[in-house]
């Protein structure tokens, strides 16, 4: 069996709270790397941020119990955080040698939190270019 590999980015995104969003990257993990925060500044004085990793998220701790991390936590603790007028997009894309190949997005609004999935994608176009709703197609190896 090999092992899972990935690689995580977000867009740079607005926020109403810095220090929380700083606190918030310090205290999660994933699985072999650290989570990087990044800087942008833009021309009206105000900065953006977004952060990454070269492995997958595992989350931030759980707050019914510190031991657990917790990805829907670290969703949902996003979604307080990113300003009302954006989203926080978070793009996995990772590969356990050439049996399983993944991309998914999961975009956080103060509103709602959603995962859309590259493969799944694929599919349900292929579906309408065939104009088959039936087509099915094995997609890990």
């Amino acid at each position: 069996m090999a092992n899972y590999n990935a690689t995580v980015r977000t867009n740079y995104f607005s926020v109403n709270d810095e220090t929380a969003l700083r606190n918030l990257i310090k205290a999660s993990r994933a699985a072999e790397d650290q989570l990087s925060l990044f800087e942008r500044k833009q021309d009206d004085g105000t900065t953006k941020f977004g952060f990454g990793c070269q492995s997958h998220i595992l989350g931030a701790p759980d707050p019914n119990d510190s031991n657990k991390l917790n990805t829907e936590y670290l969703w949902e603790c996003l979604q307080g955080l990113v300003a009302d007028d954006d989203a926080v997009i978070v793009t996995e894309i990772g590969n356990e040698k050439l049996r399983h190949i993944t991309a998914f997005s999961i975009v956080i609004t103060k509103k709602d939190i959603q995962t859309i999935d590259i493969s799944t994608t694929a599919v349900d176009l292929a579906r309408k270019l065939l104009n088959n709703p039936t087509y099915c197609t094995e997609m890990d190896y």
